[in-house]
């Protein structure tokens, strides 16, 4: 039996009905085996032996009542079985959109690709492996009118549980940095291994939410903050301590300060505080060779030797191109492919999307080095724009590799 009727079945098993386990397997087989854009038309046409139907592909993601939750906890603990799992990384994950009506869909700016677009904004959780970085979980960013508007939410299906915390900064809605901290701990707590986490912002106070979040669960973290982020410095005890920021701490440390990862990253000699946070961490500070003159980010982390370890693995130039091949396999699973408006339906297709990359990057002997190639899609397709953070990690895997 090929695996991905195996992934199938064991991911499959826990919905209720009949015919959504057919249609949820169908879909699953449609992504990887449909050559260029994965729309039900062509997942249909490319899956016909299985007596699929367009109607029926689309009505299991967008209009049917399954949980994705089990789902990915059980793509989880298939990854885990698959690959010597590392850490859990969360990145941010820009999807470029068409029309207003889709969940989630704003107008941003991308400094990747330096201009303003439609797009949707989504933190991805990846098991990162020695076989590669895997997604198991999604959030999806709901800023302004898409946590407000009540009516707008009602259409989308957005439950309130996914909408903006009254706690949340008012500069910076819909982040559900909370989500993510909890949805992250999750899958970090059950693979036993601390998180690594690119903010989707650069407003100091999330980070400082993402991180008392993540402290607050009790695990090893490591997480990209901004400039502003305030730290409070003294010796432990201190009732007093001096507040100062990142930037000003950062200043102090050129490249010659403590080495981490091969050079690429430094660690200040002594322990910080983050307000709202007891536990002491550590401050590092990534350097590309390539430009010594100026730091690539800045990142607070726990100081025990295994979240450091997995950070430093993390962020290393393997794991990087390896980060990079997971989007690439993503697109081709039909990461920008998803044809519905609805917040449910938008989760049931990453999670199926997820599914596929999986399997591409674990599930058999070619794993990512040999996928296919795309080709050409069996109907017109708009052109189509790369998500924004496979460019990031290339341009950083490509500067690392030298």
């Amino acid at each position: 039996m090929p695996t991905a009727d195996l992934l199938a079945r064991r991911l499959f098993h826990c919905l209720p009905r009949t015919d959504q386990r057919r249609w949820a397997g169908a879909y699953l087989s449609g992504l990887l085996g449909t050559p260029g854009k994965k729309s039900v038309r062509n997942m249909a046409r490319s899956t016909a032996a299985l007596g699929a139907a367009s109607q029926s592909l689309h009505q299991v993601v967008n209009a049917s009542t399954w949980d994705w939750n089990p789902v990915r906890r059980e793509l989880a603990a298939w990854c885990g079985e698959q690959a010597g799992v590392r850490a859990l990384r969360m990145v941010p994950v820009v999807i470029p959109k068409r029309g207003q009506c889709s969940a989630g869909v704003h107008r941003r700016f991308d400094p990747a690709g330096g201009r303003t677009l439609s797009c949707q904004l989504a933190l991805g959780l990846f098991l990162v492996t020695d076989h590669g970085s895997v997604p198991v979980d999604w959030r999806l960013v709901l800023p302004g009118r898409w946590s407000e508007d009540d009516e707008l939410c009602e259409r989308a299906r957005i439950p309130a549980a996914a909408r903006t915390s009254p706690a949340a900064p008012a500069a910076h809605p819909g982040l559900g940095l909370d989500q993510a901290a909890e949805a992250a701990a999750a899958h970090a707590a059950a693979a036993g291994v601390p998180v690594v986490a690119e903010a989707a912002t650069e407003a100091p106070l999330d980070a400082v939410r993402l991180i008392a979040g993540l402290a607050g669960r009790s695990l090893g973290f490591a997480v990209s903050v901004p400039l502003g982020t305030p730290v409070l410095c003294g010796p432990p005890g201190d009732r007093a301590p001096h507040t100062t920021t990142v930037a000003r701490l950062a200043a102090r440390l050129g490249p010659a300060s403590s080495p981490l990862a091969g050079g690429r990253l430094r660690r200040a000699p002594a322990l910080i505080r983050v307000p709202g946070v007891a536990r002491p961490l550590a401050l590092l500070t990534e350097w590309d060779p390539a430009t010594p003159e100026r730091p690539v980010k800045h990142w607070i982390a726990d100081p025990d030797g295994r979240t450091l370890a997995a950070t430093r693995f993390s962020l290393s130039a393997a794991a990087s191109l390896s980060l990079a091949t997971s989007m690439d396999v993503l697109e081709e699973c039909g990461l920008l492919d998803f044809e519905g408006r609805s917040f449910p339906g938008w989760h049931r297709h990453m999670t199926l999307v997820s599914a596929a990359a999986a399997h591409r990057l674990l599930g058999g002997p070619q794993r990512a080095a040999a996928r296919p190639v795309r080709t050409p899609a069996p109907e017109p397709a708009p052109t189509r724009v790369p998500t924004r953070v496979a460019a990031q990690v290339r341009t950083r895997a490509h500067a690392f590799s030298g």
